[in-house]
């Protein structure tokens, strides 16, 4: 596994890299960002403000652009933050420039980030997203942030469920002796996102999520995920972690909170009166604030 430090020089490079594109460099130059992660789902955190962008600077040309710019890892999405006299906002585009209407792990970089800059209040707070205002707290240095309330729940066939958590998602029950780790979520995934007939039947046409679910034998349920946007699996999706840990206590009974294991690690997923609660290791990677902790991996339970 490469170090914190090779991680570093790398993602370094690529920002070089970034700074001679012929039609990003100049708008590259002025970004103030930070790659970070939430449990391996890697997130570019973008701030508005100390970039000098307008609204009309962001869009799916600019998103896309900067995550095909870094090619040491696999940014799967880019998290815009603008803070000013009202609530701090999150914008939030996948990797394929798809402007999404949430992010579960976006949203977490963003309430690291915004605690960190003084832009959110620690204990609680607020963040505007495009699905609506959500709460969120680095009360303790733990980020816990709010999916809302889960909606439009149903059997969509057999062992199918669905679920929308910010986004939409198709559950898989996957039998305890089938081999999880043996699945081509890419493959299997990919078939149910364009399954045109499924996603007109769920009133979802722009695709589905699609995670694949399993009871955990030390407690809680394990998940895949493919990820629209990103058209792959990623290491972890808070928006499915969410909707999984729904669907498991809907139909399998499993009390909140709820460990979820997901690739990148562990997360936890709560019901409060907020909504669905996630939280898990949140992390910078690399940036250019000059943040004393920014290189680390240090994260919260």
């Amino acid at each position: 596994m490469a170090t914190a430090s090779t991680v570093n020089r790398t993602l370094q490079a690529d920002y070089d890299r970034l700074l001679a594109h012929p039609e990003l460099g100049g708008l590259a130059g002025r970004l103030a960002f930070s790659v970070m992660h939430g449990n391996g789902n890697l997130i570019l955190v973008v701030d508005e403000g100390r970039s000098g962008l307008s609204r009309a600077d962001i869009g799916p040309v600019l998103a896309r652009g900067l995550c095909e710019a870094f090619e040491a890892v696999r940014l799967d999405g880019v998290s815009f933050v603008r803070a000013g006299d009202g609530p701090v906002t999150m914008t939030y585009f996948d990797r394929d420039g798809t402007n999404a209407t949430m992010c579960g792990n976006g949203l977490r970089c963003v309430t690291k980030y915004g605690t960190e800059r003084g832009y959110l209040r620690a204990e609680a707070d607020t963040v505007m997203t495009d699905d609506g205002p959500k709460w969120v707290s680095a009360a303790g240095g733990r980020i816990r942030v709010s999916i809302g309330m889960a909606r439009e729940f149903q059997r969509a066939a057999g062992d199918w469920y669905f679920v929308f958590t910010g986004v939409a998602h198709l559950v898989v029950l996957v039998d305890a002796g089938q081999d999880l780790d043996g699945l081509d979520v890419p493959a299997l995934g990919a078939a149910l996102r364009y399954d045109e007939p499924l996603c007109r039947r769920l009133n979802h046409p722009e695709g589905l999520h699609v995670d694949f679910m399993q009871r955990n034998t030390t407690g809680g349920i394990r998940i895949r995920t493919y990820e629209v946007g990103v058209e792959d699996e990623t290491r972890a999706c808070g928006t499915g972690a969410a909707a999984s840990a729904y669907v498991a206590h809907q139909v399998w009974g499993l009390p909140y909170p709820l460990p979820v294991a997901v690739r990148g690690g562990l997360m936890r997923v709560e019901e409060t009166a907020e909504g669905l609660l996630i939280s898990g290791v949140t992390a910078h990677l690399f940036g250019n604030l000059a943040r004393p902790d920014h290189g680390s991996t240090s994260g919260d339970g």
